[in-house]
């Protein structure tokens, strides 16, 4: 994986604009549209309800609702590594079978908009600040009213707390990078998993733990340059398999499991980001299936048939 060289901040009036920019846009997102999202939610849900049909991915909870509406309307789409395919279908943005996969996803950090694309990608809950719960409103609200928020104090919740907290919940995510590292030095270079108290619990509860990186997630929303985008393609990599604790015989080796799969993976996704816009071959990665590229050949499995 390549380290570009880090993107300059805007400066002077456009910085102010852009941050202006991005403040409405998140008030936007965490005042009215929570509201607009319940009621979309639960008309939907009704018509459903009367017509006996399935009910999507993005209509299991309001917060996914607002989810899938948020991605929608940033016009997101996810190019996949394993599938390769690219979509911004509501469903299509899940990750392919994750349904079925009970454990805790592994996924890296890079923005606010973190809090809206992996737990929409994993379906799941996300262990979260208080702070970035409160920042983003009746949205916050909303999450933690539908169980999709798991909600921590930096230094007051013990990590037995959180062990307690997660177990309620089949799946649920956290960033183990321990901080939003999207425009820091070597930001697109996997760094050593600093969520030790989240890995131990994994280890002690003895539950599954799936990798997933997702490049580009900062070019969505981006707190430190004051910006947010309508046109974002994301770049999406899961590992082959999950790393079960009952198939290592200490935390160390665990650890060290997950370290490895987090680099081998966070790879994949960056050599695929690389491969389509440096390249300019996202249409012909597409054509082959992303059974060809640079970022596929680094992983043999599929993720979605080893997630049972």
């Amino acid at each position: 994986v390549h380290a570009p060289p880090i993107e300059p901040k805007p400066s002077g009036l456009w910085f102010v604009l852009g941050m202006l920019f991005l403040v409405l846009d998140q008030a936007f997102w965490g005042l009215p549209m929570p509201f607009v999202a319940l009621f979309i939610w639960a008309t939907s849900r009704a018509i459903l309800a009367l017509t006996g049909y399935e009910v999507p991915l993005w209509l299991v909870t309001p917060w996914d609702t607002l989810c899938c509406m948020y991605l929608r309307g940033h016009g997101v789409r996810i190019l996949d590594a394993d599938t390769g395919a690219s979509t911004g279908a509501a469903d299509g943005l899940a990750i392919p079978g994750i349904t079925s996969f009970r454990g805790v996803l592994l996924m890296n950090h890079r923005s606010w908009g973190d809090f809206v694309v992996d737990p929409y990608q994993g379906h799941c809950a996300v262990v979260a600040r208080f702070a970035a719960v409160a920042v983003t409103c009746f949205a916050g609200v909303l999450g933690r009213l539908c169980s999709r928020v798991i909600m921590i104090e930096r230094g007051k919740t013990s990590r037995a707390q959180l062990l307690d907290m997660c177990r309620s919940h089949d799946r649920y995510l956290i960033f183990p990078e321990g901080t939003r590292r999207a425009g820091t030095p070597g930001s697109d270079l996997p760094v050593a998993l600093a969520g030790v108290g989240g890995l131990k619990n994994i280890w002690e509860s003895r539950r599954d733990a799936l990798v997933v990186i997702t490049a580009n997630k900062e070019r969505i929303v981006n707190e430190r340059h004051g910006r947010a985008s309508y046109n974002t393609t994301l770049y999406r990599a899961r590992a082959a398999a999950p790393v079960r604790p009952s198939e290592h015989a200490t935390f160390e080796e665990f650890h060290a499991a997950l370290e490895a799969t987090w680099r081998e993976t966070w790879a994949r996704a960056y050599a695929l980001r690389d491969e389509c816009e440096r390249g300019g071959r996202v249409a012909p990665y597409l054509a082959a299936g992303g059974r060809n590229s640079a970022a596929s050949r680094l992983g043999k499995t599929p993720a979605s048939k080893e997630m049972m």
